[in-house]
Parts: C-alpha cells; structure tokens; sequence
C-alpha cells in the first residue's frame, strides 16, 4: 500500500470530504511508510470486522458526534499563549485590512481619488451655476472660461497632493491607534475563552444530537465549531469596537466622516483561522 493508494482510499470513504473539512492522524514509525503501514493495518482491521461489503458502506455509517467535553478540550487548545498570540495576529491582519486599508483612499492624490474627484465635482457645480446666471451669452462664457482655467486639473490635482502630504502624518497616527484598539479588545475577549468553550462546546453538541452519517460529520462539526466560535468573537467584541471606533473618528474630523462598517463577514474569515489552528494542534 502506498501513499497515493491512501489518498484513494480516504476519497472512496469519505468522498470529496477527505481533502476539504476531513483531518485524518495516522501514528506509526515516524516516516512516510510507517504511517502507510499503519494505516494498512487499520483498513485490515476494518474488513475483519465488517467484511467487504461494510467496507464500502462504511462512509454511510451512522455515528454520533463527539461529546461535549471532548469537544471543550479541543476548543481549549486556543487557549495556550503561543497560540494566543497567532490568533491576535491574524485579528490584526483579518480586521487591519477591513477598518484601515479604506483610509488609503483619503491618501489618494491621482486622478481616481476621493478628493479629486471632489474638488472635480466642486468645479462642475460652479460651472453650471455660472451657466444659469442671468447674463449676456458672452459674458456668460468669459467667466466660465476664467474658471476652467483657474480651477484646471493639473490646479486640482496640486491640491490634492497638498492635502494628502497634510493628512498622512495623521492618517498613519490613526491606523496605528486603530490597531491598538483592535488588539486590545480581542485579548481580553480571547482571554476569557476558557470560560466560555464550555457553553460553545454543549451548544455544538445539541445542534449535533443523534446520528449522522460519518461522511459528512466532519463538515457538519467543522460548520457548529465555527457558528459557535464567530458568535462569541461577535457578541464579546463588536460593539466595543464600534463603540471605540465612532468616538476615534469623530475626534479626526477632516480625516473620513464615519468608520468602515464592521462587517461579520470579518469574524467568519477569523473563525476559520481559529479552525485551522484546531486541527493542527488540537
């Protein structure tokens, strides 16, 4: 039996699963082969007990899913400091992304900037005021000839660069205030974890009750843990941050008018790092 006959035989049990939400730890001699002859002995194992045909019906078998707490003590493998700081890492990069990188906008001094393109519109709207007044065809068409060449693009275009020379200094000073208030609320939400993993792991368990077939327990588990684990980052999290989030913008008036919103998408993308870190240290 070779390796790729294993990747073969975890497709014919657990179908599409076996590359996707399955995670399947083989202990034997640590090298590629005892692993292989391990798992050799396992199939074995199998068709002593059930035959053939239970072999092929055995991604069809009826299971239940783990209890509580041994899903409690999975979930309490997040807990450990090193892997603490991963997860507040990847807080930084899921909601850094989300809540700054839209303050590049404010520094973009070319011609798809937000700022361009309102000092552009500022100019068109006196423009077709000018076009409304009440005067002479001629004079009508000096003045606007005036303030097209005051107003140009490359005019425009010096002020926008002057502004975001101007904004940047504070633009950075509140991204980096932004990360801070990020990373301060996740470690006290990630440090009440442990007393939390509990009821997370009772929650899963009932969504759970009875039997499954074993093919698609482990998306079905997979689904729960990361329900359970977005809601809790949700609830303990987000209105601190939006609440923090107002009051920082509201004081750099000049800087955006309001806060990107904080979508739960952002947490979803969170939950499956917290899933990967699960499966590889739990």
């Amino acid at each position: 039996m070779t390796a790729a006959d294993v990747q073969q035989e975890l497709v014919r049990l657990f179908g599409g699963m076996s590359d996707r939400d399955l995670v399947v730890s083989v202990y034997g001699d640590e090298d590629a082969d005892g692993a292989v002859s391990t798992f050799h002995e396992l199939m074995r194992s199998f068709e002593m007990h059930g035959g053939a045909e239970a072999a092929v019906a055995f991604q069809d078998s009826l299971v239940k899913a783990p209890d509580a707490l041994t899903i409690e003590r999975a979930l309490l493998t997040l807990s450990q400091p090193e892997l603490q700081r991963k997860l507040l890492d990847q807080v930084l990069t899921t909601f850094g992304h989300h809540l700054i990188d839209p303050l590049g906008a404010v520094l973009t001094a070319g011609p798809e900037g937000n700022l361009m393109r309102e000092l552009t519109s500022v100019r068109e709207r006196v423009i077709a005021d000018l076009e409304s007044l009440r005067v002479t065809a001629e004079t009508r068409s000096i003045v606007i000839q005036d303030i097209r060449k005051v107003m140009s693009n490359d005019y425009l275009a010096m002020l926008a660069e002057h502004e975001e020379r101007e904004l940047r200094p504070r633009v950075r000073a509140l991204a980096q205030d932004i990360l801070r208030l990020i990373g301060d609320i996740f470690h006290l939400a990630l440090s009440r974890w442990p007393s939390h993993a509990s009821s997370i792991a009772h929650a899963v368990r009932r969504r759970l009750a009875g039997e499954v077939r074993l093919a698609e327990l482990p998306h079905l588990l997979r689904q729960q843990v990361l329900d359970g684990i977005e809601e809790f980052l949700w609830v303990e999290t987000s209105n601190d941050i939006e609440g923090a989030l107002r009051a920082m913008f509201a004081s750099r008036q000049g800087i955006a008018d309001k806060p990107p919103p904080l979508e739960r998408s952002a947490y979803r993308s969170f939950a499956v790092g917290c899933w990967k870190l699960l499966t590889e240290h739990a």
